[in-house]
């Protein structure tokens, strides 16, 4: 079968087109070796989902204490993910971390990008916890409903009328009590 894109060469004539019968052959030289299904948990992209989670690389910086603390970022996040059937997004600094040489978070791909050279998620709900709120990152909130976001910084992009609610707090803090009030 050959497919050709539209607009790679210029338009047909006129002329006959003869239909030529094409018969597939059950042998092929790729041999399926099983099937890998995730489990039920591992979905995160959700576009169905009521309510957007997007985690800024904030999550993977230096905390109060002056140590990283992914695990527990992780944890945190899937945990609200999972407990609230969100899905998640992150900013496109967080994704980039790994190509950096920084500490990630495992579960993140360039899939889960949002903003401007991400995705338009059409969520009704939108959190967004660790990330500065510029233009970025906002531009790709323009179809969220209700929009909240999560910063210790009280001047931050979201602060800037990009946010219907700012939480001016420590993101770890936050969602450790949302998720226990969640349970």
């Amino acid at each position: 079968m050959l497919s050709i894109a539209p607009g790679s060469f210029a338009p047909c004539e006129g002329g006959s087109v003869e239909a030529t019968p094409v018969e597939a052959s059950a042998d092929t030289r790729t041999t399926p070796l099983g099937i890998e299904a995730g489990t039920s948990g591992a979905q995160t992209i959700r576009p169905d989902a009521d309510i957007l989670l997007v985690a800024g690389a904030g999550w993977t910086k230096k905390q109060a204490d002056g140590q990283v603390h992914v695990d527990t970022a992780a944890d945190l996040i899937l945990d609200f993910v999972e407990t609230n059937r969100a899905s998640l997004g992150s900013s496109k600094s967080m994704v980039d971390l790994a190509s950096e040489g920084q500490a990630v978070l495992p579960f993140l791909t360039h899939l889960h990008q949002i903003g401007q050279t991400g995705s338009s998620p059409r969520h009704t709900k939108g959190l967004a916890t660790c990330c500065h709120g510029e233009e970025p990152h906002a531009v790709g909130w323009r179809f969220i409903n209700e929009r909240r976001a999560i910063n210790t910084d009280a001047a931050c992009g979201w602060a800037q009328g990009k946010a219907d609610v700012l939480y001016v707090a420590d993101a770890f803090e936050v969602m450790r009590k949302v998720n226990e009030r969640l349970k």
